[in-house]
């Protein structure tokens, strides 16, 4: 392996690595992610690729690389438009497609939303809203309509999940898999 390749694959993991701290950090702390991490990041990504083709540091290439980003972008956004997730998210799912290629961002959707469902249940039974979580979940799948009235009329707030960390977690552990 040449050193340029070694450069681009370093280079890489960095990238990814601080893309995903820095936003499960301002995930928690602040209840965002930021635009001025994820938009370099998903430029970075790309830039990565091309420079991984020029110097032949194998998967993943261009192609793979914009794969990711469409992939991951279509995905949470889809659960964006359902109210499901905020357009953080979705960028940051874009952004791990972009530097990590199609199918380490379809590996890490795994681990992601292990961590999600693990960092949901936690948070609900600390806040006590577990049992409550549960029936309307069922509500909304059998009549959804009732569930948003019901809500609605109640004033409850939805519980908030810092979905960033789930992504970083579920993503550092997609890596580790892979590459360690």
């Amino acid at each position: 392996m040449s050193t340029e390749q070694l450069v681009v694959i370093v280079t890489r993991a960095l990238v990814l690595f601080v893309l995903l701290i820095v936003a499960a950090f301002t995930d928690i702390a602040y209840g965002k992610i930021y635009n001025w991490l994820v938009y370099p990041a998903i430029a970075l990504g790309l830039l990565l690729s091309v420079l991984g083709q020029i110097v032949d540091a194998g998967r993943p290439d261009v192609v793979d690389c914009t794969m990711g980003l469409a992939a991951g972008g279509a995905l949470f956004g889809f659960f964006f438009l359902r109210n499901w997730m905020g357009g953080a998210d979705v960028k940051l799912a874009a952004a791990i497609g972009a530097i990590g290629g199609l199918w380490f961002f379809l590996a890490s959707l795994i681990y992601i939303t292990l961590a999600g469902s693990i960092i949901a249940v936690t948070i609900l039974i600390w806040r006590g809203r577990f049992v409550e979580s549960v029936r309307n979940s069922l509500v909304f799948f059998f009549r959804p309509a009732k569930l948003k009235k019901a809500m609605d009329d109640a004033g409850t707030e939805p519980v908030m999940i810092p979905y960033g960390l789930a992504m970083a977690a579920g993503s550092m552990v997609a890596w580790y898999i892979r590459y360690v």
